[in-house]
């Protein structure tokens, strides 16, 4: 089934099948339309539609986005369409935000996509925080902190999540999702005041994938601290560029990011599709 992208989706998807990630029965096509489905680590649902090529017809891409979402069995579904700043889906992916609607997804937030690349001032860490190995506590301690760094979280998939499966549920699939990243294990760490969590940061291979921090230590700055400890983790590990995103309605982790010497380079649709 791979053999009907083209490159570079081929490779990406062989590439994504060698690590667990997606499946050739993940995949679909009919005429010029093609999609394929993508998990975040092996042994998870598929979580996004990923390698989505709608071809020049909407309403044949929206039927098979349906074939293949009633095939798979899903209840729910993502996909993002990333574009540079000041374009929009309407207007500059239009075939594919038509096929999207008429196959039933809602477009409902919008990210911001972030870079820092090497040379730019790497940001300090105040000091005020000591950090431990994430990968090197017990689960259950990690798990329990993400738990309470999602209360109040202005994070929209975070809050869709929770509402929809609860806080612990989506705290274990975080926390197997960050586990899986690739990632030296020095990189995924818990900051601490004393003997209490503040809140974590978890850098992979190329992005900061997660930062949070508890409800009762916000608005103190300690945002800052970790993203200078994530950043520099990454740049003393030689990275070139490292991306991030977050929610545009989350103003002070946006707010951090920019302090921290990265710069807007995109925005990000997300779109979503659920039973009910």
């Amino acid at each position: 089934m791979f053999d009907q992208f083209p490159e570079p989706a081929r490779s990406q998807l062989r590439s994504a099948f060698d690590e667990g990630r997606t499946r050739p029965e993940w995949c679909f096509a009919d005429g010029q339309a093609r999609l394929a489905y993508w998990a975040s680590f092996p042994g998870s649902e598929p979580v996004i539609v990923w390698q989505f090529d709608p071809g020049p017809d909407p309403i044949a891409a929206a039927g098979l986005l349906r074939r293949s979402l009633d095939e798979m069995g899903l209840t729910k579904i993502i996909h993002d369409i990333s574009l540079q700043p000041g374009l929009t889906p309407v207007v500059d992916r239009a075939v594919e935000h038509e096929a999207l609607i008429e196959a039933g997804f809602a477009m409902e937030v919008e990210r911001l996509l972030l870079e820092w690349v090497a040379g730019s001032d790497i940001p300090d860490d105040p000091g005020r925080l000591t950090y431990r190995a994430a990968r090197r506590m017990d689960p259950a301690e990690v798990i329990a902190l993400l738990v309470r760094i999602s209360e109040g979280s202005l994070d929209y998939d975070t809050r869709i999540e929770i509402a929809t499966s609860g806080a612990e549920k989506e705290a274990r699939w975080m926390y197997d999702d960050l586990m899986n990243r690739k990632a030296k294990p020095s990189w995924f760490v818990v900051g601490y005041l004393g003997d209490h969590p503040v809140g974590l940061v978890a850098p992979d291979d190329h992005s900061i994938a997660y930062i949070g921090v508890t409800p009762e230590h916000r608005g103190r700055g300690y945002v800052n601290d970790l993203l200078a400890r994530g950043t520099r983790s990454l740049a003393e590990a030689g990275l070139q560029r490292i991306v991030a995103a977050t929610d545009i309605g989350n103003v002070p982790t946006a707010a951090a990011f920019l302090r921290a010497g990265y710069s807007e380079t995109g925005r990000l649709f997300r779109y979503y599709w659920r039973t009910s």
